[in-house]
């Protein structure tokens, strides 16, 4: 669709130049606007304050926005009968009834509608059965077709697919052979699930109060699933440093993934708890060696190779819970161990590699109304980092050039509010300008978001260079700064200052169209593609730079070991 008045009325920028600014950029047809397809069995409701559902997580995301970047959301509901297109859904009714994910509407497939699916799946049910449960028509498992068609959409359209379930297999008739969720989560018997009941569950529920904790007289109260669950304590969960930033020679900030950050609190570090859930698997243990063949056209990887060269893109354990010991706390589903840390949101990034990105959580427990209706309504800061982390995954998920076209935007418009008006001028060097730009940046996205746009439009153009020095952000075991290397934060303000001198030309004709009430001129139909350009030559200036001021540097230093 092409740009709307809401964005550029968005976008910030002095009202005088709304015009000519929505002028220029009316050919773009933005692709910002994520379409996001959310998948239920019928088990899970989608109306907004019905406890066992998501529907305040649906209305959340379509009223949300980041940016740029807003998002359409329908919802499709697996059941029996014939798949079936509803044309004009109640708000939060599902617009496919009968869902299967290779249904078609008018001879197009229905899923290449949507840049994402989010899938919250229950069946075989809450019996604790065998897994040859999983596979009973009934539960309506996904076929090979289904599979084959989703398996292409995200290696094809780069589709982001997000699935979770609950503890035991719920969930696993839908999801349990998804391409990659079906190995980043324990979805089945035979994976180890933890179960309902017994000492193996994972039971995260805090004490509220003080009546709850072993101290109190008589003895603990006892925390049961309601109405623990949905009471005003969350969790607190723990983020997995994402991004070392090193700011000087011997200064780092560890930053969490996009996902867990949020732009004004930081790191997201509290999630709504619960009696039962399920577990993801933790970094470094999921087989990675796995292949496909939903349609017999021959074995797909599951994990496929980067297609530059590079590491092999893997999944990623980015937040891990924990559990409080039944003695001495007192639960209401019995004993259980004192676990210091279980996988719980795992997120695989495989834009590398050529395909989309995937994420999972251990419960859908962490998106329902009944866990947190009541956070919702006290607002404060755990609903403002509860919510933000439905909104991150939105953005996050989204296929290449999102992101790309979302940052490109930015840049062109801050030319016409305070940041361009005090701080850009041609004569300035790149990082000061990508400086100026990024304090902008950070009101909205935060520096999280800011590190993974940069990252972002340079993969999108094929532009190596933070690869090649060794430290984007290289998860906890990646490798160890480049300490000679300029810090990061200094690469991403040239980055983003290339940029701003890339939009000078187009900047200044529309300065001189809106002086002279005039049309500017200029169709911008690819604007990231014409402000691509500007980052080799801002950095390769900077490195002349910064190999100059190393070897002064070395002159002094040698001074100190003489």
């Amino acid at each position: 669709m092409p740009i709307s008045d809401e964005i550029i009325r968005d976008l910030g920028i002095n009202r005088y130049y709304e015009g000519v600014l929505k002028e220029a950029l009316t050919p773009i047809r933005l692709t910002t606007r994520v379409d996001i397809l959310v998948v239920v069995d019928t088990q899970i409701d989608t109306q907004p304050g019905i406890g066992f559902g998501i529907g305040t997580v649906i209305e959340l995301i379509r009223s949300a926005k980041v940016g740029c970047m807003r998002f359409n959301v329908d919802i499709a509901e697996r059941s029996g009968g014939s798949p079936n297109v509803v044309a004009s859904p109640a708000p939060f009714a599902p617009r496919y009834t009968g869902f299967r994910f290779d249904m078609t509407d008018d001879g197009a497939d229905v899923i290449d509608r949507y840049e994402q699916i989010w899938c919250f799946g229950f069946e075989p049910g809450n019996d604790g059965g065998p897994d040859s449960n999983i596979e009973q028509p009934s539960a309506f498992p996904a076929t090979d077709s289904e599979l084959a068609k989703l398996a292409s959409w995200m290696k094809l359209r780069k589709g982001g697919l997000f699935a979770t379930g609950d503890h035991d297999y719920l969930g696993a008739s839908m999801c349990h052979r998804m391409p990659r969720i079906g190995t980043m989560r324990l979805w089945t018997n035979a994976d180890g699930v933890p179960p309902i009941g017994t000492p193996d569950r994972i039971d995260t529920l805090r004490p509220p109060s003080p009546a709850f904790e072993p101290g109190n007289p008589g003895g603990p109260a006892p925390m049961a699933n309601n109405p623990q669950q949905g009471d005003l304590t969350p969790q607190p969960i723990e983020w997995v440093p994402w991004s070392r930033v090193r700011t000087s020679f011997f200064i780092e900030k560890v930053r969490p993934h996009p996902v867990l950050c949020h732009p004004r609190l930081g790191p997201i570090d509290v999630m709504p708890d619960h009696a039962h859930e399920g577990l993801c698997r933790d970094t470094g243990t999921v087989p990675l060696g796995g292949s496909y063949d939903f349609d017999g056209a021959g074995d797909q990887p599951e994990y496929p190779n980067a297609t530059g060269g590079g590491p092999r893109p893997e999944p990623t354990v980015i937040a891990y819970g924990s559990t409080l010991g039944d003695p001495p706390y007192n639960f209401a589903k019995g004993s259980q161990p004192a676990r210091p840390r279980f996988p719980m949101i795992s997120v695989y990034d495989g834009h590398a590699a050529g395909v989309g990105r995937v994420a999972t959580d251990s419960t859908w427990h962490h998106w329902m109304d009944v866990n947190i209706g009541q956070i919702k309504e006290a607002g404060g800061t755990d609903w403002d980092k509860i919510s933000c982390y439905f909104t991150n995954l939105a953005v996050w998920l989204s296929p290449p050039g999102y992101t790309t076209r979302c940052l490109s935007l930015h840049v062109l418009a801050c030319h016409f509010h305070w940041v361009g008006f005090q701080e850009f001028s041609p004569k300035l060097k790149p990082a000061i300008l990508g400086r100026a730009l990024r304090e902008n940046l950070l009101q909205t996205y935060g520096p999280c978001w800011v590190t993974q746009f940069v990252h972002d439009f340079l993969d999108y153009f094929d532009i190596r260079v933070l690869r090649e020095i060794e430290f984007p952000p290289t998860g906890p075991d990646g490798p160890d700064p480049c300490l000679s290397c300029p810090p990061l934060e200094t690469v991403e303000d040239v980055i983003l200052g290339g940029l701003v001198q890339q939009s000078f030309e187009m900047a200044q004709k529309m300065h001189r169209a809106a002086a002279a009430r005039k049309p500017a001129g200029i169709q911008i139909e690819a604007l990231e593609k014409l402000l691509a350009p500007g980052v080799a030559p801002a950095l390769a200036s900077f490195g002349k730079e910064w190999q100059e001021d190393m070897k002064r540097g070395e002159k002094v230093m040698s001074r100190f070991f003489a």
